[in-house]
């Protein structure tokens, strides 16, 4: 990491660390002109940016606001207590003060680089993640994670087109990421989905001012064998402000007045959460054309069985076919011995959403509710596939009937 050369504030001290911190984006607010009612997040960026520029008592000011409209944000105290002491004598490293916990230590200057990588690594407007593929039109709201930066960003629905409407630092598992077996600490990777709703007086105090479960482990995670469960969105523990960016047991933990904010806005159940180690992001027209064909490999899927051409019908499905009650050489013959007794089948979707695999591009997951109507039988039903890439063609791996509260 480059860090910037020594800089003489009030007493000459080094700041080696937190000067190299500052140094790691330009801040969007003009330091010296920032108002003191900023949410605590762009408040303490002010403050470092006025440290970037040399600006001791603005500084000062805004963490002083910072501290006292929030008293358990840890960062903020440490930051302001080397301030402090810088006024008196000399500080080697950020930290070098009352702290002696070297771990949490570790962890608050962890908090720092991540919450100060937000304006390095922040989006263009207008641009969407490239595994946000489609919204479906009751879909009000998308959760999309990148562990990578510790950001969570919340997506709104406006007629088709995800649209940035909030982002909030996030802490994840202590153990990383890519959770498979229960107690490993680790945050799952994939798509996932809301569940319903905890309330503060439903839980300890450990998780804040509320939780939102998730669908871990959702069908293809138990297809793969992977176990644990409870991996939840929720708060921060009722004495702290925010945690270290690996601080869960595998939950996405939030501030509880972001958990708040959010909780507001999102639904209680189905909302998607898509959970990564990065995310690329797309300018609407590139967006718009990779939209256009996923769509069109799940109508070609649709067009394929209402032709009662069985075996092109199949051709979409993987051989390794498996929804955990047939194989895909038992679906295959239900599949001709029931398609050959009609004479004609109507398929149409609704509701249809897409979204890849946030670190595996050759995973799609589409959710849609499903119409069929043929001579002698019609239903309606919600379906989810999984599909994947064969060697250049998607298939679908595993297909059945979500339920809620349920993979």
């Amino acid at each position: 990491m480059k860090s910037l050369p020594f800089v003489p504030v009030v007493k000459p001290f080094k700041r080696a660390l937190l000067i190299s911190l500052c140094g790691l984006l330009p801040f969007s607010v003009q330091a010296e002109d920032a108002p003191l009612n900023l949410d605590q997040e762009t408040l303490l960026l002010a403050s470092l940016g006025d440290l970037q520029q040399n600006q001791m008592t603005g500084a000062m000011d805004k963490l002083r606001a910072l501290i006292k409209e929030q008293p358990d944000f840890k960062l903020a105290q440490l930051i302001y207590a080397d301030l402090m002491a810088a006024q008196v004598g000399t500080i080697s490293s950020m930290g070098n003060n009352d702290l002696t916990d070297q771990k949490a230590l570790q962890g608050l200057i962890s908090e720092a680089r991540a919450r100060m990588s937000v304006e390095r690594y922040k989006p263009q407007p207008g641009t969407i993640p490239s595994s946000l593929l489609q919204m479906s039109p009751n879909q009000k709201h998308v959760i999309v994670v990148d562990t990578s930066l510790s950001r969570l960003y919340l997506f709104e629905n406006h007629e088709g087109v995800p649209q940035l409407i909030r982002d909030y630092y996030v802490s994840y598992g202590r153990g990383g990421v890519d959770k498979r077996t229960r107690g490993d600490l680790k945050t799952p990777l994939g798509v996932y989905f809301t569940t319903g709703r905890l309330t503060d007086e439903q839980l300890p105090p450990r998780y804040g001012s509320g939780a939102l479960p998730i669908n871990y482990p959702n069908a293809w995670d138990q297809r793969l064998g992977h176990t644990g469960s409870g991996i939840w969105v929720h708060g921060s523990p009722k004495d702290t402000f925010s945690r270290a960016p690996q601080a869960s047991e595998g939950c996405l933990s939030l501030s509880n007045n972001h958990f708040t904010e959010l909780d507001r806005i999102v639904d209680l159940g189905e909302t998607p959460v898509l959970i990564g180690t990065g995310f690329e992001w797309l300018d609407q027209a590139s967006w718009k054309q990779k939209q256009n064909a996923f769509a069109q490999v799940v109508d070609g899927w649709r067009k394929d069985w209402e032709s009662r051409n069985t075996e092109v019908y199949l051709s979409h499905y993987s051989e390794q076919f498996n929804n955990g009650e047939v194989d895909f050489k038992r679906f295959a013959n239900h599949k001709r011995r029931v398609n050959s007794n009609k004479s004609f089948i109507h398929v149409d979707i609704e509701n249809l959403s897409i979204y890849q695999h946030p670190d595996n591009p050759d995973m799609f997951i589409a959710t849609f509710t499903q119409n069929y109507k043929s001579d002698n039988y019609s239903n309606s039903s919600v379906k989810r596939q999984y599909w994947i890439n064969e060697n250049g063609q998607w298939r679908i791996a595993y297909e059945g009937e979500p339920k809620k509260g349920k993979p």
